[in-house]
């Protein structure tokens, strides 16, 4: 198999590594030789993590983050874990670098022709994991350099004290959470469900009562729930 020196990319897709195998039958290998260029493509393009809409929409939803606090301290943990696994990636790599090493020293000193052909595989097979590897550590660097824009983002609507540490805004922004998660809800869940959020609420609206911040997890709250909580709890 032929390997360019660009990291993460093929010189072509590596069909003779198909055929060399006969794990398909020569029809079955001219139908795909039409779709080299396709499978390139999609070898480069095919989606290794979250795009920036699915980091924006799915991951910090306005139901669960709902506040600048919530989504800025969340994208740090997600940066966090996607520069660990690109830290243990990068171990992983270096390993298999020096595995074809070895691989190459052993096929130059073996003298039989089966070993030989074994080695050889697998020398082929770990070049493509290799090539697989930066694939994935570039689309890492992506995600990671995204979650960063979006904690740019959000820090320019935050406190410095919200910005110190994250348990200085957790208590709002879980609150304005489990209200809108209980309107949502409403009486949609198992008892169970709703017996656990509502438990939750309860907890954290007397929390912020009693810290003083209830003001602030109300403010941006509809005038019928700021009007609900406000009788619930003689406020």
């Amino acid at each position: 198999m032929q390997i360019d020196n660009l990291k993460g990319e093929l010189t072509k897709t590596p069909f003779n590594i198909i055929t060399q195998s006969d794990i398909l039958t020569k029809a079955d290998i001219d139908s795909l030789i039409p779709l080299t260029k396709e499978l390139e493509i999609t070898f480069k393009k095919t989606q290794a993590f979250r795009t920036r809409t699915e980091m924006e929409v799915s991951v910090l939803n306005d139901i669960k983050f709902p506040t600048h606090s919530s989504k800025y301290w969340q994208s740090m943990r997600e940066q966090n874990v996607m520069f660990h696994e690109l830290v243990m990636l990068s171990y992983e790599y270096r390993k298999n670098i020096v595995e074809i090493k070895k691989l190459k020293r052993d096929l130059l000193l073996e003298k039989d022709d089966l070993d030989k052909e074994l080695l050889q595989i697998e020398i082929e097979k770990k070049a493509f994991v290799s090539k697989n590897q930066e694939r994935t550590a570039k689309a890492r660097i992506e995600e990671i350099k995204m979650w960063s824009e979006i904690k740019e983002r959000e820090s320019k609507e935050m406190s410095e004290k919200e910005l110190s540490t994250v348990d200085n805004h957790q208590l709002i922004s879980y609150v304005k959470r489990w209200i809108q998660q209980s309107i949502i809800m409403d009486k949609s869940g198992s008892p169970s469900e709703r017996h656990n959020l509502l438990g939750q609420l309860n907890s954290g609206i007397n929390l912020c009562i009693e810290k003083g911040i209830i003001n602030d997890v109300l403010k941006d709250m509809s005038k019928s729930v700021n009007k609900q909580i406000k009788l619930k709890y003689n406020l």
